[in-house]
């Protein structure tokens, strides 16, 4: 009811005004019913606001002790360092690729052929990618890959030395590491 009655004794008010003053005398009451209303509204909103996250505060304690009964699962052991497998072909005592696969398996622990092929097939495209781009790829304890640029050269046909032009282009070279060249030889 008394909301009526602020009502009645703002609209005589404004007419007496003239009109520029009506227009600002307008907006403001406007602006205050506007407030007056989201301050009734924002009261009961933070009410019911804070009573949730009393109850959620309540919950989490108990939650907590749960989560610590849970069993830790047990910690995996690293395997020990394989052997490696001799290559099929005794003459030329090079891996074919799926020894090469399995050796992979053996010794980095994956879980399948399928998951070191995958592995080995990234392995390469990321090289191949970084090579075409011009990077020079350093592999901790083998060596460097890089692009290099020879130049043209005279050379001899080895049939007919004959001599022949050999024209400038592009090699992949791999320099070793000295970890490398002491490992190996």
């Amino acid at each position: 009811m008394a909301i009526k009655k602020t009502k009645s004794k703002a609209k005589p008010a404004a007419k007496k005004k003239p009109a520029a003053k009506k227009a600002a005398a307008k907006k403001k009451p406007a602006a205050k019913k506007a407030g007056a209303k989201k301050a009734a509204v924002k009261k009961p909103a933070t009410k019911k606001k804070a009573a949730p996250k009393k109850a959620a505060a309540k919950k989490a304690p108990a939650k907590q002790p749960e989560k610590k009964a849970a069993p830790k699962p047990p910690k995996v052991q690293p395997p020990k360092k394989p052997v490696l497998p001799k290559p099929k072909n005794d003459k030329s005592m090079q891996y074919s690729q799926s020894e090469l696969y399995d050796s992979l398996v053996a010794f980095c622990g994956f879980r399948s052929r399928r998951d070191a092929k995958e592995f080995y097939g990234n392995f390469t495209e990321m090289l191949q990618s970084a090579l075409k781009n011009g990077y020079k790829i350093a592999l901790p304890g083998l060596g460097k890959l890089q692009v290099r640029r020879t130049k043209a050269r005279m050379g001899i046909n080895p049939m007919t030395r004959e001599k022949i032009k050999i024209p400038a282009r592009k090699k992949v070279g791999f320099t070793p590491n000295k970890a490398l060249k002491d490992a190996v030889l």
